[in-house]
């Protein structure tokens, strides 16, 4: 039997985009994003209904110092 996809991100995705957001995840793809976490399940809900998200927030980057 092949083994479950991974819930979290991988290496691979690419959150910047979502910075300073909840985000909701399915098999490692985003499939819902919000202000809260309620806002993102319900977005995920509304696409994948049959499934449960792990719900994750993105932080924002520290600003990098000038040199």
């Amino acid at each position: 039997m092949p083994e479950k996809p991974p819930s979290e991100p991988g290496p691979e995705l690419d959150l910047s985009p979502y910075e300073g957001c909840w985000v909701a995840l399915l098999r490692g793809q985003v499939c819902g994003v919000g202000r809260t976490a309620d806002a993102a399940r319900r977005a995920a809900n509304h696409t994948r209904p049959r499934e449960e998200p792990t719900i994750i927030y993105v932080r924002s980057a520290p600003p990098t110092p000038d040199l």
